[in-house]
């Protein structure tokens, strides 16, 4: 075979004309005109009594398939042969078995039908039909048989979407034989048609609009509902194997504002561009700026590397002459990139003398950013210093980390962030918890459906909630075993199929993560961290932002499980290595400026952040609120605390929030010293020696010596 495809590849040309020659002689063969006494030799009329009037498709197949396998690598590929051969074989003969339903003239050019002996044999065989007056049983058996035939060629062709569609077909057709015999038993038994037309009334009670600040009525409801099977592990955010029902109406973005961002000018980009060849040639620099892109906050000037001395100037002297250069452009805030993505040039990026705004309405609906719309969770981080929208998945991150001094820009990134999640998403696609130590920042958002329970502002409640957040992870990794998935997207993919409610995605936005480390580091981190390495696949994500990037808040394993972060304007190159690994964040201008490392890019991109307005969170959180539920919603019960690492119940008795995690360790341990908790707690000794007094208080351990471990009772 493989000769003469080499033979018939190198002679394609004498190839195709001899199948042209070949097939133009077939079809010669089968005129009727050459059935006369002389030339009845002639005379092979096979293809028509095989095919009937399908005897031209049956030509033109040929040649066609001829044509593209020889000029063409379309059978390389996958699927391709199946494709053009099988397809059109089978097109032609539904073709001439529609044909032998026709009546025909057994003394024209077809003696056996239209359909030829092949239509034949699918429509009439083993009957045989008047050819001029069919009955009606003839036309009626033979399309059930056409019918028949269609489904046994889907069976062959697709087995397991067949199997599905019948077992689907099956299920609908008990389901109303059922119903049927429901219905009947109504009719005889009055009482129980009373019954349920009562019944029917209370749920439509049940169903009216609930309002949404009646969060108690809520849980309530949903605490009467075993709706799960599973009394040890229940999900605390969606109901699942239900039937789906929304009934959302996401806000209008004429809500936002429109913010228009200046151009810089064209004078202003010149007179910069001669400044930053001056200067370097002035040191024995030659270079030339061939390429400019002007940003919102920032320009980006490409500078190719010249020749001096007939040498290539090295990049290491460009990069040397930063302070002459920010003398010169009388701005210390320049920033070298080396090289530029893509590029062949060193970038230098010098803030412009006027800044423009960034408003979250342009990026989100701008036509140009359609795959926003594509995304699970999209965010709409800002413009590029080369003037392109900035944006990302969520789900894809799978976790953020956004670090920056007061006064950068950092709240109102969270704000954009959460902003976009509400114009896009709806309370049944994602639900919030939102963290906010300081109190003023997130607690506007209170009241919208979104969150599974009311901003937290004490530390102990936001502990409380991490560890729901942990149960409910393995609630949501036993659900996707049971139903042999292997994330959240393959989950809801089935949920669409099968018609229930979908795995909502939990984001959990912590706005001060400093202040969390230092009321418990030991168990925040814990459980920042699990939910970090396994919380992706259950769609469980993270945006941690702080204003203090020091090693003891952003330590080494929150770092690597947080590989996307965001760095605003920090006050060292120190905070600057702590969050983007490299220096570059100390020379940001503040006021939303930022950089931002996403997981398949380590280089930094600068950008402008979003600017939103408290005017525009105020439209969006009222949209939310004047929102009817239709559908009850799963809240979070921060009264009662699980311990999921001890797996008891544990109750807060000490105001002392680090008496708990002294307890915990005492559990494992025979003996327990002070130095113990100075270094599992991190602690210093005065606070480890009042928390060993208060545990000997408590009967958790006996009395002892000055220096020496007590004994765990």
């Amino acid at each position: 075979m493989e000769k003469i495809r080499v033979f018939c590849t190198k002679n394609r040309i004498y190839v195709s004309f001899a199948i042209l020659i070949l097939s133009v002689i077939i079809a010669i063969l089968q005129v009727e005109i050459f059935s006369s006494s002389y030339l009845k030799l002639i005379y092979q009329p096979f293809l028509i009594n095989l095919l009937g009037a399908s005897f031209v498709l049956m030509l033109i197949w040929i040649v066609s398939s001829t044509y593209i396998a020889l000029y063409s690598n379309i059978f390389s590929k996958k699927r391709a042969k199946f494709y053009i051969t099988i397809i059109p074989l089978l097109i032609i003969l539904e073709i001439s078995s529609i044909l032998s339903f026709f009546t025909f003239n057994p003394d024209g050019a077809f003696p056996s039908s239209y359909g030829g002996l092949l239509g034949e044999f699918v429509i009439k065989w083993p009957t045989n039909w008047d050819r001029y007056s069919p009955t009606f049983l003839n036309y009626s058996t033979g399309a059930l048989r056409l019918i028949l035939f269609n489904l046994l060629i889907l069976t062959i062709l697709f087995p397991k979407n067949s199997f599905n569609q019948f077992k689907k077909l099956m299920s609908l057709l008990l389901i109303y034989l059922k119903s049927i015999s429901f219905k009947s038993k109504t009719q005889k038994n009055p009482i129980d048609t009373n019954n349920e037309i009562i019944l029917d009334s209370n749920e439509e009670k049940i169903d009216e609009i609930i309002p949404q600040n009646n969060i108690d009525s809520i849980n309530n409801d949903l605490d009467s509902q075993n709706i799960i099977t599973d009394d040890d592990l229940q999900s605390h955010t969606f109901n699942p194997n239900i039937n789906e029902n929304l009934n959302w109406n996401l806000p209008d973005k004429e809500i936002l504002a429109s913010i228009e961002s200046g151009a810089q000018s064209e004078n202003e980009i010149s007179t910069k561009k001669d400044l930053i060849e001056k200067t370097l040639s002035e040191h024995g620099i030659e270079v030339s700026v061939d390429q400019v892109k002007s940003g919102p906050t920032v320009t980006m000037y490409g500078l190719s590397p010249g020749y001096g001395n007939s040498k290539r100037v090295r990049v290491d002297h460009i990069l040397a002459r930063e302070k002459d250069l920010a003398l010169a452009l009388a701005s210390q805030n320049i920033r070298f990139q080396s090289p530029v993505p893509g590029e062949s040039l060193v970038g230098i990026e010098i803030p412009n003398s006027k800044t423009s705004a960034v408003g979250l309405k342009d990026l989100i609906f701008s036509k140009k950013n359609d795959p926003l719309s594509n995304y699970a969770l999209p965010i709409a981080l800002g413009t590029g210093s080369d003037n392109q929208s900035v944006y990302c998945d969520l789900s894809k991150l799978p976790h953020l980390l956004v670090a920056g001094a007061t006064g950068s820009g950092k709240s109102v990134c969270i704000n954009s962030i959460i902003a976009g999640f509400l114009m896009k998403k709806n309370p049944d696609e994602l639900r919030l918890i939102m963290i906010d130590p300081k109190r003023v920042e997130l607690t506007p958002y209170t009241g919208i459906p979104h969150l599974l329970t009311p901003p937290i502002v004490e530390p102990s409640e936001a502990i409380i909630a991490l560890k729901l957040m942990v149960e409910e992870m393995q609630f949501r990794f036993k659900q996707l075993e049971e139903d042999n998935s292997k994330n959240i997207a393959t989950y809801n993919e089935k949920s669409k199929k099968n018609d229930r409610i979908k795995m909502p995605y939990i984001v959990v936005i912590v706005d001060e993560l400093a202040d969390l480390m230092l009321t418990a580091s030991s168990e925040v981190e814990k459980l920042l961290v699990r939910l970090a390495q396994l919380g992706r696949a259950t769609g469980i994500h993270l945006v941690v932002a702080t204003q203090r990037p020091s090693v003891d808040v952003v330590t080494g394993l929150i770092k690597a499980n947080f590989p996307s972060r965001i760095s605003f304007s920090v006050t060292s190159q120190i905070d600057s290595r702590t969050i983007i690994d490299s220096p570059g964040a100390e020379k940001l201008l503040g006021k939303g400026d930022m950089l931002f490392v996403p997981i398949d890019n380590p280089s930094p991109k600068r950008a402008q952040g979003i600017f939103i307005s408290d005017e525009e969170i105020e439209s969006i959180v009222k949209h939310w609120k004047d929102h009817k539920i239709y559908n009850p919603l799963k809240y979070l019960d921060l009264e009662k605390m699980v311990d999921i690492f001890s797996e008891e119940e544990v109750e807060i008795d000490s105001e002392d929030s680090l008496i708990l995690q002294a307890q915990n360790l005492a559990r494992g341990q025979r003996t327990l010293s002070t130095s113990f908790l100075q270094r599992r707690l991190r602690i210093g000794y005065p606070r480890a020696a009042r928390l060993m007094d208060e545990l000997e208080d408590q009967g958790v351990v006996g009395p002892g010596d000055a220096g020496k471990a007590r004994e765990v009772l």
